[in-house]
Parts: structure tokens; sequence; C-alpha cells
């Protein structure tokens, strides 16, 4: 197989030469064709790109150089744009996703409340003649880390549990071929005080792609613990189901 701009030789069922970065046709399908290689992932080939273009800028011309760098950043944004399209999102994923979106919307409300809020501006405080209580503020640090994923069958009583509370929502529950809890570790740090709270979030897996049931998690002692919430709802909803 050939690139038809730069004419190089390329992997048989490459998307992209990996010598000029042109995309490359999907090649026909023949008849009784001989097996050939397995297609080049799209990701790998912008990667290869991507060091080819390195490796001949290393020769120390600086104007080269300089055309490598940027040619890498277009390649990570092509490599980005690949998983987006090529790759679905996983419940941990999703999970993180939301978490840092949060954070992200929490550090803005706080920057807002301490620039336009009377009682939240030090500078209006003071003028005042108002104490800014720094002295009196808690040393208060706190992260979060997802620990643990468990995922459950169609037929499983938490996928049955997810299907009973959709269900309530009036929504199709044979749609839901699947379910998933996340763990997410918070280890709040109080004036060198230590402590860790353990989050459960729910998704149902509907049209092969994972969602969140709710933004809020439960928490728990453990996964299991957590999984038992869903497998009472699955098992309130068999009772109903029988009377």
């Amino acid at each position: 197989m050939f690139c038809t701009k730069c004419g190089k030789q390329v992997p048989d069922g490459s998307v992209i030469c990996p010598y000029c970065g042109s995309p490359l046709a999907a090649p026909q399908a023949a008849p009784q064709a001989a097996p050939q290689a397995a297609p080049q992932a799209a990701p790998q080939a912008v990667a290869n790109y991507a060091s080819n273009i390195v490796n001949g800028a290393k020769k120390g011309d600086k104007k080269s150089l300089i055309i490598a760098i940027a040619a890498v950043v277009v390649v990570i944004l092509a490599v980005i744009c690949c998983i987006k399209l090529f790759g679905g999102k996983s419940p941990k994923g999703i999970v993180k996703a939301m978490l840092k979106k949060q954070e992200s919307i929490e550090k803005e409300a706080e920057s807002f409340e301490s620039k336009y809020f009377l009682f939240s501006n030090k500078k209006a405080l003071k003028k005042l003649d108002m104490d800014t209580d720094d002295d009196d503020d808690e040393d208060v640090k706190s992260s979060w880390k997802v620990t643990k994923v468990k995922k459950y069958g169609k037929n499983d009583d938490v996928t049955d549990g997810v299907k009973a509370y959709v269900k309530s929502n009036k929504g199709d529950d044979d749609a839901v071929k699947g379910a998933a809890l996340v763990e997410v570790t918070t280890t709040v740090k109080i004036d060198g005080e230590k402590e860790k709270v353990k989050t459960y979030y729910c998704l149902a897996k509907v049209g092969g792609k994972w969602y969140l049931l709710t933004a809020n998690g439960r928490t728990a002692e453990n996964i299991n613990d957590a999984a038992e919430f869903w497998e009472k709802k699955a098992d309130n909803k068999k009772k109903s189901d029988d009377d």
C-alpha cells in the first residue's frame, strides 16, 4: 500500500500516512485476497507520524525544530480526536470528568463570591472595620481518587435494581444492558488530622454507552454495601410484581 500524496509505502490498512500525515482512503475489498496485516490503529498511526517528524528535526536546524514542535501539537490534538471517535467513555472516565467539572464550578463560585459578596471580600471587610478571621480559619485540604470500579451484567441483581429505578422514572428498563459502581475515596485533612470517605456512583449502560444516574453518590463502607442498595431495589420490584 502506498501513500497517494508522498508516494511512500505504508502498512496495509493504514488510516493516515506516518510520513506526511495525509489521510488514506480505505482499501477496496478484493475477492479471495491473501490475509493482510492488521490495520494500523488511528492513534498509533498518528503517533508514528509525530515520531518521524521529531526524528527528522534532530539535526539541530532551529527552523525544522519549530516546525516539528508545531506539528507535534497538531498530532496530539489528532490523537485526542481519534480517541473520541474510536473509543467509548468508561464508567471511571465519566465519574472523573464529572468530579473535575464540579471542582471547576466550585472554584469559579468561590472566586465570584470573594470578589462581589460584601462579607466575603477582604478589602470591603477592612473598610467596614470588620474582622476577616484569617487567623481563625482551619487548614482544610481535600483530594479524591477513583479507587475501584465494578461492572454488572444485564442479569445481575444490581442491574435489575437500576432497571427498577429507570422504570420508576417512566423509562424503558429493557434498554438497560448493564450497570457499574465507581468507588471514589476522598481524603480530607483538617489541621493535620486525616479522614477518608468512600462515595459510590452508579452508572447504567444504555445503547452501548455509560451514563450516570445522578450527580450525587452514596456513601458506604465498601462496594458490596453500595451494591446492596441496588439489590434491595431489585428485590422490592420483584415483590411488587408478585403481588
